[in-house]
């Protein structure tokens, strides 16, 4: 009895020592089957790392491989596209290089044949040629003549209106005089005198300029007076065929208000007006 009562006193005394000697030894197995369970679940590899830690790591690295094919395939395209671009490019930039070829080679050729019929002859004449123009002056006469010219000669203008104005200007703008062969062009143009020569090779040199084909042609013309007299005009072939244009006669006939009597006109419709 004594050991009994004894027994129970001390544990009564000791109740939380073993309450708590319990709990430890409860803790202590539970954390030795979770290592357990852990080892067992998880089997560990060849460096000693976890299953689920290497294949954590093979996704990743798969992944990674993934985006970086990914990456590779969009910058193919990228490339792909951009060569793509380039190509149509160089495509446009030929074709736009032919284009202004074909544009440059058909610019004389824009009155030809494209003009409405009139009842004029002259104008009808002028306007079927194919213009092509020819630079054949130098220096100081050359900047002269291209002076004037941008001053009276719209591109827009017809092969008639073009030929009309250089014959209108000169007309209205020179005078008989003798003195200017030496230097027809600045003679005519610059100070506005010259004599037949002048007036014809003047006139010759603006239609070549604006493309037709024009030369000067000497012989002699009907005088006012009676009889023939030395003359230098100017003759311009269109589709084969010759016409005379004399500005200075022109001139001499109108008085100032101009009736185009010598402006494109055949030698059968001018008859006996001229000897060459």
């Amino acid at each position: 009895m004594r050991i009994l009562s004894y027994v129970k006193v001390h544990c009564i005394r000791n109740f939380e020592k073993i309450i708590a000697c319990a709990v430890a030894m409860l803790i202590a197995v539970s954390m030795l089957q979770g290592i357990e369970t852990m080892s067992f679940n998880g089997k560990s590899g060849s460096d000693g790392r976890s299953s689920s830690v290497v294949s954590r790591e093979t996704n990743t690295k798969k992944s990674s491989k993934k985006i970086s094919k990914g990456k590779k395939s969009s910058n193919k395209k990228i490339k792909s596209k951009r060569k793509m671009k380039s190509k149509s490019k160089k495509r446009s930039t030929v074709k736009s290089k032919s284009k202004n070829k074909k544009k440059s080679k058909n610019k004389g050729k824009k009155n030809a044949n494209t003009y409405k019929k009139s009842n004029s002859k002259e104008q009808n004449r002028l306007n079927s040629a194919e213009l092509k123009p020819k630079e054949f002056l130098k220096g100081k006469d050359e900047k002269i003549l291209k002076k004037h010219l941008n001053k009276i000669i719209d591109d827009d203008m017809s092969n008639y209106k073009k030929a009309k104005v250089c014959y209108d200007y000169l007309i209205n703008n020179t005078h008989y005089s003798y003195g200017g062969w030496g230097n027809a062009i600045e003679s005519v143009l610059e100070n506005g005198y010259g004599t037949c020569t002048e007036y014809s090779y003047v006139y010759m040199a603006m239609m070549k300029y604006l493309g037709f084909n024009a030369k000067t042609v000497d012989g002699s013309t009907a005088m006012a007076a009676g009889g023939y007299g030395y003359h230098m005009w100017t003759e311009v072939k269109l589709n084969g065929n010759t016409y005379v244009f004399d500005p200075q006669v022109e001139d001499d006939m109108t008085n100032g208000k101009i009736k185009y009597y010598r402006f494109c006109k055949t030698y059968s419709e001018v008859s006996g007006a001229y000897i060459k």
